[in-house]
């Protein structure tokens, strides 16, 4: 007797290759194999009923893999989809800190902190950014505000050292202008 199809069977089978593809990439994330992921993602993304998901997994294997370009355009795609979820934007945020756009990174997390004004998180990042770029007396500005704000944040005592480093290099600096100049 002749197989007969069973109606849906190749698309049901269709799909389940897709699902495999998305549980590969997975496994591939878990193993830090973040190119292989990102391979088997785009497969996966093929499958409609788990394109958004994959399509934030293929984002954060983009993140891992430290191609944070790619990770941000998949993100502020997402973005426009969700336009008031603080996690994407806190994202996007790192992800133009990571490539050196600090003034684009700085923007948002200053948006952030009046929006999300009881995430200490987003504060702490902001705080990091503001002294990746040097801006030391905004930094201290807003370390003030963190300990004010959050006074038992893990953080602080890591931002209080690398704070006072830097005043203390300033000072051993302008000792050091001052003894040069008054020998002159």
């Amino acid at each position: 007797m002749p197989s007969v199809p069973i109606p849906g069977e190749t698309e049901t089978k269709t799909n389940n290759i897709y699902i495999e593809y998305m549980n590969i990439a997975d496994s591939y994330m878990d193993l830090n194999k973040y190119d292989k992921a990102v391979e088997f993602y785009t497969y996966a993304l093929k499958n409609k009923n788990i394109f958004w998901t994959c399509y934030y997994k293929l984002g954060r294997a983009y993140v891992f893999a430290k191609k944070y370009k790619e990770a941000r355009k998949i993100y502020n795609r997402l973005l426009k989809r969700d336009v008031n979820n603080t996690d994407l934007q806190i994202s996007i945020a790192y992800l133009y800190a990571m490539e050196g756009k600090i003034e684009s990174a700085i923007n948002i997390y200053e948006y952030l902190c009046g929006k999300e004004q009881n995430n200490a998180d987003i504060l702490v990042n902001y705080i990091n950014v503001l002294i990746a770029d040097e801006r030391m007396d905004d930094a201290k500005t807003k370390f003030a505000e963190l300990q004010e704000r959050f006074p038992d944040n893990a953080n602080i005592e890591n931002l209080n050292k690398i704070i006072n480093t830097d005043t203390e290099e300033n000072e051993e600096s302008n000792k050091e202008k001052e003894d040069v100049d008054s020998n002159n």
